[in-house]
């Protein structure tokens, strides 16, 4: 068996003194384990780290024969040995059987060995070591699935001893002695989530994939009465924000900033930092902690020319090979950290009932999404409120089509499905009218596309709303776009729907010779929307205008 601690210590050394490229987050886990090293000398902490517990992982790790290395046994990489050894080596004091990690979340580019190093050892060695229990592998699909149960089963097959032990049936591995009851099974996201389930462990492959939070809940509810039990999710990041991994991704960079406190939950993010520029291959192994070992620098230098041929790739080459959530779209407008400025900000709506606020509307053809949203001043920012609706028969296809949470933002009262094909524009007459009635809603912008019936509705039921026209030329509706862009970077906007961030994250701006811009969507065939952005800005620009300061300002003035 190999020095697994010198190595340990090794890769330690050199992620803190610069010799290991590493980015922030990768940094602060490592100086997280060095704390909490010294942290273990005190009574009053109840965890230390044991070298045996995680030598054993490790060298099991060591032992196994993938089905594509030719027979030749994994050899651990140094991040790899740091991840496995921080999920097994961690223990409480009073009870050393008992890991201090319950829930892991491990986020590395595509190609660094993250399942043949960290997955398949993990899910095996606790498979083996929990008698009577359950372990599962959840993939975001059946044929992912069925892939990742034949790559176990291989290994499974080529070790003598673990095929004397084991046996593989379809989608499932058991001991072969039937008194044995433990069971590997190997799920997959996107059916009815099962109930019932008791897992010891359990791993959620390439997270980024799965469309909700809820085989996540389960598992994690499952495992709450066995003290031992540990969830890993491993992934990488992904172009799309909207899915339930960005929120994992976050809480790893709140516990790791020492914003939130979670003593039992592991992360590690290996990306590249702000401001790196992806160009630059000295940079490339913040990302990539295989590179040189697995991934060959011309690999990468390749995946970039590519991309850049046909630079609607480049969203999905920054997000799966430098872990930069988003894409960070070249023309992308707010990057995703500034948008979130203020996401630990949770208004109480009830809090706003009876206060001033001003009302964007961007509607859109009879069969696509439209959206409506208020705009409250209060403590000196700006906070939003959306409404979003789309035709009920279309919420499946979008789901499949556009890949976006749509299905559970429609569960949770999101965004609203109106009954049949196209929109039914009574609906959100009805709503901007109960709006009305339970705020001071003062002022609508509006673009006139598709608005008239509604526009009429309003005058003829609140003739005391004032409603202003926003045109949406470049020219006109730049200076629109320009206050919004500085009231989210100076921190002023407070807007936690996940609708808003899924679209600020598909928002394209292309200044024109003058520096005039407005967002816009990165091509006509584009599934990604941005109606709430466009609505946010509107409501905005009304709430900030003259229109309700200097008497007898002609409305079209201020946005003509």
């Amino acid at each position: 068996m190999r020095d697994f601690r010198h190595i340990l210590e090794s890769y330690i050394d050199g992620v803190l003194s610069g010799g290991v490229p590493s980015c922030l987050y990768t940094r602060k886990a490592v100086q997280r384990f060095v704390s909490d090293r010294k942290k273990e000398k005190r009574a009053e902490f109840p965890f230390a780290f044991d070298y045996e517990a995680a030598s054993l992982l490790l060298g099991f790790a060591e032992s196994l024969k993938p089905g594509d290395m030719d027979g030749k046994a994994i050899e651990l990489l140094p991040w790899q040995v740091f991840c496995l050894a921080n999920l097994e080596g961690w223990r409480w004091k009073k009870e050393p059987e008992r890991k201090r990690y319950r829930t892991a979340y491990i986020e590395v580019n595509r190609k660094n060995g993250k399942t043949t190093g960290l997955l398949f050892p993990l899910v095996l060695f606790n498979f083996l070591k929990y008698r009577s229990s359950e372990s599962y592998i959840v993939s975001s699909d059946d044929r992912l699935s069925e892939k990742t149960f034949k790559e176990v089963a291989d290994i499974v097959r080529s070790d003598e001893a673990l095929d004397a032990a084991l046996k593989c049936m379809s989608l499932a591995i058991t001991f072969r002695d039937t008194a044995e009851k433990s069971r590997l099974s190997f799920y997959c996201d996107g059916g009815k989530v099962p109930d019932g389930l008791r897992p010891r462990f359990f791993c959620l492959d390439e997270y980024h994939l799965f469309a909700t939070d809820k085989i996540l809940d389960s598992m994690t509810l499952g495992m709450r009465s066995k003290k031992d039990a540990q969830g890993v999710m491993i992934t990488t990041a992904d172009a799309d924000v909207s899915v339930p991994c960005y929120e994992q991704h976050l809480k790893t960079k709140r516990i790791l900033n020492g914003i939130q406190e979670q003593e039992d939950f592991f992360g590690i993010i290996y990306a590249l930092d702000d401001g790196d520029d992806y160009h630059d291959p000295a940079v490339w192994a913040k990302a990539n902690p295989s590179l040189n070992d697995i991934i060959d620098p011309s690999v990468i230098k390749s995946d970039i020319d590519n991309a850049e041929l046909t630079p609607h790739k480049i969203p999905e080459l920054k997000a799966k090979t430098f872990g930069i959530w988003g894409g960070g779209s070249e023309k992308g407008w707010i990057p995703v950290e500034v948008w979130q400025k203020n996401r630990d900000i949770v208004p109480d709506w009830a809090e706003f009932s009876g206060l001033e606020c001003f009302g964007g509307l961007d509607l859109a053809q009879v069969d696509d999404l439209c959206a409506f949203t208020l705009c409250f001043r209060k403590d000196g920012k700006f906070f939003f409120k959306h409404r979003f609706y789309v035709p009920e028969d279309t919420v499946m296809a979008r789901y499949r089509k556009e890949n976006v949470s749509f299905v559970p933002w429609v569960e949770s009262g999101i965004v609203t499905a109106i009954p049949g094909p196209t929109i039914d524009y009574s609906f959100i007459l009805r709503d901007i009218l109960g709006d009305a009635g339970k705020y001071r809603l003062r002022g609508i912008g509006y673009d006139k596309w598709q608005a008239r019936d509604i526009v009429s509705g309003i005058e003829e039921s609140r003739p005391d709303i004032v409603l202003v026209e926003v045109e949406q030329s470049l020219k006109k509706l730049s200076p629109v776009a320009k206050a919004y862009e500085k009231a989210v970077k100076d921190g002023l906007v407070v807007d936690n729907s996940p609708v808003m961030l899924w679209m600020m994250n598909n928002v394209e701006i292309r200044p024109d010779a003058n520096g005039n811009y407005k967002p816009m969507k990165s091509g006509k065939s584009s599934t990604g929307h941005i109606d709430g952005v466009i609505s946010s800005m509107m409501s905005l620009a009304v709430a900030t205008s003259d229109i309700f300061r200097l008497g007898g300002t002609d409305i079209k003035d201020l946005f003509f």
